[in-house]
């Protein structure tokens, strides 16, 4: 099926699709319906049409993946409580939803690794919605610590090879194990000034080291 045929057919079905709701939405067809599940359905749809956007296109363009794995995502928080998903279960599937229809880019066009970042930077902040306080905050640090850092490992496979991942994958890392093993009081009374205090020490050290060599 080519091109043109497809957007026939994807043109007939958002059609059909759009006088359905007009129907509904000005009583005209009168059906009592669950809110939810009616919502959940047409974003369930929205998925799959985006996917056959994807593949109909043969996969040559990456940009559906992320509206429809994003569909499916909003399909989940919709219905997260019909289904059965408590607190904040709902919302975090949704923003992990986002980190992974950038996992999805990369995964199917490796070309394209600059969706690592974002992916794993929204999955990272979805660990806070799961567990929240002082736990999801570490874990959110270090999610995105190791994002940079496998961004690294990956980009040394390829012609494009830069170190640059390791410095903000290395403080995000570090400040990750600090709030999972240290309380933030502690962290921010005690360990943070400690930390800057190390660092300017290094810094003046090297800068007089530098200066014998230059003498």
């Amino acid at each position: 099926m080519d091109k043109r045929t497809m957007n026939i057919v994807w043109g007939t079905i958002i059609i059909l699709l759009g006088v359905s709701l007009l129907l509904f939405t000005t009583n005209i067809f009168h059906i009592n319906f669950n809110t939810p599940w009616l919502f959940g359905c047409l974003f369930f749809l929205a998925f799959v049409f985006f996917m056959g956007v994807y593949f109909s296109m043969r996969r040559e363009q990456f940009w559906p993946l992320i509206p429809g794995i994003i569909m499916l995502g909003l399909c989940l928080l919709v219905l997260s409580e019909e289904i059965g998903l408590k607190g904040s279960t709902g919302p975090g599937l949704f923003m992990l939803s986002i980190g992974l229809s950038f996992l999805a880019v990369y995964a199917f066009h490796p070309e394209h690794w600059w969706a690592i970042i974002p992916a794993g930077i929204v999955a990272s902040v979805s660990l806070v919605i799961f567990w929240g306080d002082s736990l999801g905050i570490g874990l959110m640090f270090l999610g995105m610590g190791l994002t940079f850092i496998a961004l690294y490992l990956i980009l040394l496979r390829t012609e494009d090879k830069h170190w640059w991942p390791l410095i903000p994958g290395g403080i995000l890392a570090f400040m990750g194990i600090l709030f999972l093993f240290f309380s933030p009081v502690e962290f921010g009374n005690y360990i943070l000034p400690i930390v800057l205090i190390i660092v300017g020490i290094m810094l003046i050290i090297k800068a007089l080291k530098n200066k014998r060599l230059i003498e």
